[in-house]
C-alpha cells in the first residue's frame, strides 16, 4: 500500500495545474442546451412561482403558479395556452429562486425552450441552463453522491469537460446534449444532493485540456485493472487516452463470469451468423499481465479479435461481436474450461493460445471491468480517493492519472 501511496504522490507533484492559458478566456456566461423531449406534441409546465413565456427575447405572457401550462404544437404552430406563438417560447419560472417543472417529468433550473422539432414532427423541449447548474444534476446521476469528496470532484471536472467539448453536438437537432447515456445522464433539480452541488462548487470553471483545448472527458464504470488505448476502442489515436493502470480490485464488477457449453457456444455463434458447426478450439492469446503487447488484445487485455474453429469451418470474432452475443460487461475476457481461473496480473497463464474445446464440459467465460474501458475508471477514481484522498486537491492527482498529459485549467 505504501508503494502505491508513493507513485501517487509522485504523480500529483507533476500535475500541471493552471488558472490561465486559451480555456480562461470564455468568461463565466456559460450556458449549456439539454434536449429533455422530442417529437411530442404537446407538453405541460408549473412552476411554484409562476411562470413567464418569452418570445423574441421579450416577456410576453404571465401565468400563475402551480397552474400546469399546456404548450402544444398545432399544424406548424407552436401555441401557448391556446393562443399562437410566431416561433420558439422559453418559459422561465417569475422568481429566481424558482424552476420549471414538466409535469409528467422533473424540475429544472434555468429556462425551458419549447420550439417545433428541426428534424422530426413534433416539439423539441430544451432545458437552458447554466453549465455549473447543470452540472448539479449530473454529477450524482453518473456517480453515486455517496461517494469521496475527492471522487465526486473529479467526476465534476470530467462532466464539465465533457460538457464544454460536445456544445453544438446535436445543433441539427436544437441542442448541445441529451440527457441519456448518448451524453450524460441529467435529472434537472432531482439529481441534485448536497455532497454533489459541494463537489461542482469546489471545482466551480475547471475543465481538462489537451493542447490548449478542452478534451472529450469519456469515463467507464471500471476499468478493471487497467484501461485501454483509443485506437483500440474507436479506432482512432487520442493522446490523452492512454492505457493505464487501475486500482479498481475491491470494487463491484471488478471480476465477472459466465457459464456456457460448447454446445450453446456454437448455438450462439450461429444464430449471431458466426456458425462453425461443432466447436473445436478457440484462439486467443490468453490474458497475462498488463499492459499487453499481442495482436489480438489491447493494452488492457481488451479482445481485438479471436478465432473459433470448428467442424464446418473457422471464424473470426471481434471482442464487440462477442460481447454483444454473450451480453458480456466488457470485452476484457478470458475463458477457461476444467481448470482454476488465474489472476491475470499473476504472470501465470491459465491456458495456451489455442483452447480445445471439450464437448460435455462447461466454459467459463470470466472477465474484468464494466464498460468500453477509456479514460477515467469511476470505480477506480474512488478506490483512489478511499485509499489515498485527505487532500483536498487530490482530485487532480485522479484526472491526471486517467488522462495522460493533460492540463488541468480555469475556464472562468
Amino acid at each position: 500500500m505504501w508503494i502505491k501511496k508513493i507513485v501517487y504522490l509522485v504523480i500529483a507533484a507533476f500535475c500541471l495545474f493552471s488558472f490561465g492559458g486559451t480555456a480562461a478566456a470564455s468568461g463565466m456566461g456559460q450556458t449549456v442546451r439539454i434536449g429533455i423531449r422530442e417529437g411530442r406534441g404537446s407538453v405541460a409546465l408549473t412552476s411554484d412561482s409562476g411562470l413567464g413565456v418569452w418570445k423574441n427575447g421579450s416577456l410576453w405572457k404571465k401565468f400563475p403558479a402551480r397552474t400546469p401550462l399546456q404548450i402544444a404544437l398545432k399544424g406548424n404552430a407552436v401555441t401557448v395556452g391556446g393562443a399562437a406563438a410566431a416561433g420558439a417560447v422559453e418559459v422561465r419560472p417569475l422568481s429566481s429562486a424558482g424552476s420549471v417543472k414538466i409535469t409528467d417529468g422533473y424540475a429544472y433550473r434555468g429556462a425551458i425552450r419549447v420550439m417545433k422539432s428541426p428534424q422530426r414532427w413534433g416539439l423539441t423541449v430544451v432545458n437552458v441552463v447554466p453549465v455549473e447548474e447543470y452540472l448539479y444534476g449530473v454529477v450524482g446521476k453518473e456517480m453515486s453522491p455517496s461517494w469521496h469528496r475527492e471522487a465526486l470532484k473529479a467526476q465534476a471536472v470530467a462532466a464539465r469537460t465533457y460538457a464544454i467539448s460536445h456544445k453544438n453536438y446535436f445543433a441539427s437537432r436544437g441542442f448541445d446534449m441529451t440527457d441519456d447515456t448518448s451524453s450524460q445522464i441529467y435529472a434537472g433539480i432531482n439529481g441534485e444532493s448536497p455532497s454533489v452541488i459541494a463537489a461542482v462548487d469546489a471545482t466551480r470553471g475547471e475543465i481538462l485540456t489537451y493542447g490548449g483545448k478542452p478534451i472529450d472527458a469519456f469515463f467507464c464504470s471500471t476499468a478493471g485493472g487497467w484501461t485501454e488505448n483509443s485506437e483500440n476502442v474507436w479506432g482512432s489515436r487520442i493522446p490523452y487516452l492512454r492505457g493505464v493502470s487501475d486500482d479498481s480490485s475491491r470494487m463491484p464488477s471488478y471480476r465477472w463470469s459466465v457459464t456456457t457449453t460448447p454446445e450453446k457456444l456454437a448455438a450462439n455463434l450461429t444464430a449471431a451468423g458466426k456458425g462453425v458447426g461443432k466447436v473445436r478450439s478457440i484462439t486467443l492469446s490468453p490474458l497475462g499481465k498488463r499492459p499487453m503487447a499481442v495482436s489480438d488484445r489491447g493494452v488492457s487485455g481488451r479482445v481485438l479479435s479471436m478465432t473459433v474453429n470448428g467442424s464446418a469451418g473457422s471464424v473470426r470474432v471481434t471482442g464487440n461481436a462477442f460481447q454483444s452475443i454473450y451480453g458480456l460487461k466488457s470485452t476484457l475476457f478470458d475463458f477457461s474450461q476444467g481448470g482454476a481461473v488465474p489472476d491475470p496480473d499473476s504472470g501465470r497463464k491459465g491456458r495456451s493460445a489455442t483452447m480445445t474445446v471439450k464437448a460435455g464440459v462447461p466454459i467459463t467465460i470470466y472477465g474484468y471491468g464494466w464498460g468500453h474501458g477509456l479514460g477515467m475508471s469511476q470505480y477506480g477514481a474512488y478506490q483512489m480517493a478511499q485509499e489515498h484522498g485527505s487532500a483536498d486537491t487530490y482530485y487532480r492527482t485522479i484526472l491526471t492519472h486517467y488522462y495522460t498529459g493533460t492540463r488541468l485549467e480555469k475556464l472562468y
